[in-house]
């Protein structure tokens, strides 16, 4: 792909009033993580932050707000939610309609480029075919991921600091993803000590992380308390978490795999 980049940024979620107040809406959060990624990446000739260009689909709240197709370049699907539950086939319409979209994207063509983060990762993997299940408890805060061969090589290290904030998550991949390019593979990206897939990879056309690369220690230190006071994680767990939020979170520098994940020709 040549610049500009047309990312439109698929909203599943809206954070709550406080938390929007303060930082924006998690599409915001990418649109700050990549524009930053931009200016340290080493292309030639220089990619610039003007190259991006970025619109925002808040596809949880309307069900027929998704971009043409024929005017974006990349899909990235974001949001922090719990909804798929241990089934993996949660029945809400517009979570169907959004796997919908997506698999169509990703089997249709092979122009425009998918990006699935946290959520995301769950609809890319349920729109190939991956199992989906839910975890005894919460992978969350600062958490280190084991990078497979392939994960290195799109990364360019053995390991990534990254925050987490799921229960639900990936747990088998399909044997034939893509039924209409048989030589393509899906790969897993890496693993970590409560999740087994914290990311996926097939060239080309999609990349996938469990992990938040946008999130920063404040952000992530309010989404903890936030799930603490509703109710939904135990202090011990709430506290532990937020004694790890400090730690380094590798966002820039995943913020610029993705970057050079949509530019490869």
């Amino acid at each position: 792909m040549q610049p500009p980049l047309r990312i439109a940024i698929l909203e599943t979620e809206s954070p709550t009033p406080d938390f929007q107040s303060k930082y924006g809406s998690y599409g915001d959060l990418f649109i700050r993580l990549l524009s930053s990624a931009s200016i340290t990446l080493n292309t030639n000739p220089p990619f610039r932050t003007d190259d991006l260009q970025f619109s925002k689909w808040d596809v949880e709240r309307s069900l027929d707000y998704y971009p043409d197709i024929e005017e974006v370049d990349a899909l990235l699907v974001v949001g922090h939610q719990d909804h798929l539950g241990p089934t993996s086939m949660d029945s809400t319409p517009w979570i169907i309609k959004l796997v919908d979209f997506v698999r169509k994207v990703l089997m249709e063509q092979d122009r425009v480029r998918v990006i699935g983060v946290n959520y995301g990762q769950l609809i890319v993997g349920r729109a190939l075919g991956c199992a989906i299940d839910r975890m005894p408890g919460w992978e969350v805060s600062s958490t280190t991921i084991n990078l497979s061969e392939v994960g290195k090589k799109v990364f360019g290290r053995d390991h990534l600091s990254l925050m987490q904030l799921h229960r639900d998550h990936v747990v088998t991949l399909p044997v034939n993803p893509f039924p209409q390019l048989p030589n393509a593979i899906l790969e897993i990206l890496g693993d970590s000590d409560h999740c087994a897939v914290q990311g996926l990879y097939t060239p080309r056309k999609v990349i996938a992380l469990q992990g938040l690369p946008e999130l920063e220690s404040g952000m992530m230190t309010q989404l903890i308390h936030e799930r603490l006071r509703q109710g939904q994680m135990a202090k011990d767990v709430a506290n532990d978490a937020a004694s790890r939020t400090s730690l380094r979170n590798d966002g820039v520098h995943i913020g610029m795999a993705f970057l050079r994940f949509l530019l490869e020709p």
